[in-house]
């Protein structure tokens, strides 16, 4: 989702590589990157009982494009900034709310104490679930990873932030993040979307753990009475992941908990509003050759009605024709309860909306990456 491994276009100066999901980048010669991603498949998808055919965008990665650089300002310090902007490959569309970097849009300073960003940025739980919902040669928390089936995009990025990474000492590597949120936007309330974060990384050979903490600010009343009086409260998320590579298959585990403030029946995006929940994923890859193969497995818990209960499931074989084209292909699924909606969501999201409440939605994709 977030990770820039495209071939650079000179702009101006050299190119140097900015930012990386984990680490902030060392300082490097001057420079600004342009840099994009377009991902397009072909989909048929059975939304029970409905079946469409269509063509998507943003299966591995969300099809985007963007500016970053890089400013060495001397004695191991640097000013960074990124651009992200994201779009539809199949009509041209802008996504994000049409804003024109409304993935990523943030400047920061790294140097011997680590890095700090400001602006849009992703999470610290954003961050573990991109690496641990394995990602095979396109990104994690794709299609075909099970967790993307489940999350919140507002408790995945939030506006008006503020992020430290530290440097990585004895194998551990701090993260921390405060957000504004809706920034004190006039007639919501005054504290709506502020996000609070910390998590520790830990690597050593084949093994990578991680462990965060947020605290979100989200609104419990009807999104059609919102209002600056109305009530704020603190959503909890608790994160824990692991993974080892064992060079032959690469396994993780991950467990996301969501507790706190009064509970709610169903998920209003715009007011950072989600139920009581607990999100599972297992899932390996495995290189065959060049090519990875991806299997996942997620169940979702609604912890109010055992009927919003959700389990998926997914497989995809990613195939490089080149370092910066990637064929792909799989199959997945949804088993919803009898109260619970979910879908198979590409890394974009837009996952087909199935016909009713307890229906099985199921996916087969067959797409196209490339990067520049």
């Amino acid at each position: 989702m977030n990770h820039s491994n495209g071939r650079a276009f000179r702009l101006a100066v050299p190119l140097a590589a900015l930012l990386a999901c984990n680490a902030l980048p060392a300082v490097a010669q001057s420079s600004v990157t342009l840099y994009g991603r377009i991902d397009t498949a072909i989909e048929y998808a059975n939304a029970g009982p409905n079946h469409v055919t269509r063509m998507g965008s943003g299966n591995l990665w969300a099809s985007q494009w963007g500016l970053k650089g890089i400013e060495d300002l001397g004695g191991g310090y640097a000013t960074i900034f990124k651009l992200e902007d994201g779009f539809n490959a199949a009509s041209g569309a802008l996504s994000n709310s049409s804003a024109l970097f409304g993935r990523e849009a943030w400047v920061g300073i790294t140097g011997p104490f680590g890095g700090v960003q400001f602006g849009e940025l992703y999470t610290i739980l954003h961050t573990t679930l991109v690496t641990y919902s394995l990602p095979g040669l396109g990104a994690g928390l794709a299609w075909g990873n099970a967790t993307n089936n489940f999350v919140g995009p507002a408790f995945l990025r939030v506006r008006n932030s503020m992020r430290y990474t530290s440097p990585r000492y004895a194998g551990f590597l701090l993260r921390a993040m405060a957000a504004r949120g809706a920034n004190g936007a006039a007639g919501q309330p005054a504290t709506l979307g502020d996000t609070y974060g910390a998590g520790i990384n830990y690597v050593r050979g084949g093994l990578s753990v991680d462990v965060d903490i947020m605290q979100q600010k989200f609104s419990p009343v009807a999104a059609s009475t919102l209002g600056a009086a109305s009530t704020a409260a603190n959503s909890n998320y608790t994160l824990g992941a692991i993974s080892y590579d064992f060079s032959v298959v690469k396994v993780a585990a991950l467990y996301l908990r969501h507790r706190g403030g009064p509970d709610v029946a169903t998920a209003i995006d715009s007011q950072s509003a989600y139920p009581h929940s607990d999100i599972m994923e297992l899932s390996a890859t495995v290189p065959i050759g060049r090519a990875s193969l991806l299997l996942s497995v997620g169940h979702y818990r609604k912890v109010a009605d055992s009927d919003g209960n959700a389990d998926s499931y997914g497989i995809r074989f990613d195939y490089p024709l080149s370092k910066r084209t990637v064929l792909y292909t799989g199959a997945a699924m949804v088993r919803n309860g009898a109260h619970a909606r979910f879908v198979v969501n590409g890394a974009a999201g837009g996952g087909v909306a199935v016909a009713k409440p307890g229906a099985t939605a199921s996916s087969l994709v067959a797409g196209i990456l490339t990067s520049f």
